[in-house]
């Protein structure tokens, strides 16, 4: 039997908007589109959604859509999927690191201040792995430097920070429906705000900026970001029935905890008491033993059909930071993102796995690691 890194399950709600696009040849552009732009924002707790192709091109479209430019700086938490930081990057901008803490994984509040210089214009903080970053401090530093904030919410789909929903608590934010993400349609994404004048950039500039007056008398240089509406139907039918969906996580992170939370040679992240409400995005945990890197154990349990991913490697460990940023690598060594990309990995987390296999799969690793 296989153990995939992660498997998603399409039911029938899903199957039925799909076909209803099918039969009426709406597979472009449609109502499915703006019906889960207008329900995911809601979820959210925003008033404006923007749909877009994947998580990466609503992380840059939230960036252009501040007005990001050339030269400009932006905080990011270190470890992170390399996405994040080459949003900011199509801008002309730089991207700089923030390491993590090294019990939860998420961005260590406490080192934002001094990286803050006269070119930083926003802090985009990663929440990663299904709980929040501490968020009022980077509100607090927002408004004294006069910062824009960019939440990625790509892998906190439904979390809680201190009972707001993530992605309602900076000006912007991205999400992502990439096939492991909590409600998925393959690809896609979507950009959410409170701001309107900020929907309505983001919209013109997703839709090819076309004309008022005449269409094809572009106002701006922009982006064919659109997501399909048949796409859309999938996503929709997801987000549908996301509680079903979250219980399932909810299930699969408790049994993976119970089993391995008192082995000695494993650690696993701590979830930050400002998280109110975690959601699995996958079951991460970095090895304690120093004799062994994570590679050694994701070895090991593909010997046994058992798929699993190290850890982000993050932004400054990248050798196209070193080579672009030469300047800024020498003094962003981010010490805990290192050791979390040497020790880290994550286990098999697709919403399919019944306790039995869990069972099996946490009994390999504990054999192993002995």
């Amino acid at each position: 039997m296989k153990y995939p890194v992660y498997e998603v399950k399409i039911e029938k709600l899903e199957k039925k908007y799909v076909n209803d696009c099918l039969n009426t040849s709406w597979i472009g552009q449609g109502a499915y589109v703006k019906n889960l732009e207008i329900e995911f924002s809601k979820y959210v707790g925003c008033k404006y959604g923007i749909s877009t192709t994947s998580g990466t091109t609503a992380l840059h479209l939230a960036c252009r859509t501040l007005g990001i430019r050339n030269g400009d700086e932006v905080l990011i938490s270190s470890s992170t999927n390399m996405a994040s930081a080459f949003a900011v990057i199509y801008c002309g901008a730089i991207p700089i690191p923030v390491d993590i803490n090294s019990d939860t994984w998420q961005m260590d509040v406490s080192k934002i201040e001094s990286k803050i210089s006269k070119k930083t214009k926003a802090i985009m903080p990663v929440h990663l792995f299904g709980q929040s970053v501490d968020m009022d401090p980077i509100i607090f530093l927002a408004k004294k430097y006069n910062l824009k904030i960019i939440e990625d919410c790509a892998e906190a789909i439904g979390v809680l920070y201190k009972k707001r929903k993530i992605g309602s608590i900076g000006h912007i934010s991205a999400f992502s429906f990439f096939a492991n993400k909590t409600i998925t349609c393959g690809e896609g994404g979507m950009v959410v705000t409170n701001d309107k004048r900020l929907a309505l950039k983001a919209y013109e500039l997703k839709n090819l900026c076309y004309g008022k007056k005449n269409r094809f008398l572009h106002s701006d240089i922009g982006f064919n970001y659109r997501l399909p509406n048949i796409s859309a139907a999938i996503a929709l039918g997801q987000l549908r029935r996301i509680d079903s969906i979250i219980e399932k996580k909810k299930r699969i992170y408790q049994r993976y905890f119970n089993n391995l939370k008192n082995i000695k040679n494993i650690k696993i992240p701590i979830i930050g008491s400002h998280t109110t409400r975690f959601i699995m995005w996958v079951f991460n945990i970095s090895l304690i033993n120093e004799r062994n890197d994570s590679n050694f154990l994701i070895k090991k349990l593909k010997s046994y059909s058992i798929e699993s991913r190290p850890a982000f490697a993050p932004i400054n460990k990248q050798p196209w930071y070193k080579k672009k940023y030469f300047n800024f690598f020498k003094k962003n060594n981010c010490h805990n993102a290192n050791e979390v990309m040497l020790k880290g990995l994550y286990l098999p987390s697709g919403s399919t796995l019944n306790n039995s296999q869990i069972d099996f799969i946490c009994e390999k690793v504990i054999n192993i690691l002995k």
